[in-house]
């Protein structure tokens, strides 16, 4: 029978996974966020008014995307981590 072996025996390995979970906690509410104020700046915009919040929306969009993908890179780091 074998001996069943913990996941995060490895504290750095630990750490990791927790700061890809934080991240990934970080860019939750800005996947909401970021179509909304993308969709409310196009709406801006047909109104003839400022574009500044389709410019704010299109970089909220990119910054979730790029937190995203970290959080996903930390996490298969920490649980491929041998």
């Amino acid at each position: 029978m074998k001996r069943k072996e913990k996941i995060f025996s490895d504290p750095q390995a630990k750490s990791v996974f927790q700061k890809g979970m934080k991240y990934l906690g970080i860019s939750l509410p800005l996947l909401f966020a970021s179509p909304i104020v993308v969709t409310i700046g196009f709406k801006m915009l047909r109104r003839d008014q400022s574009y500044w919040l389709l410019v704010l929306g299109c970089f909220l969009t990119v910054l979730t995307i790029v937190l995203v993908s970290q959080a996903f890179r930390l996490i298969l780091k920490s649980l491929f981590a041998r």
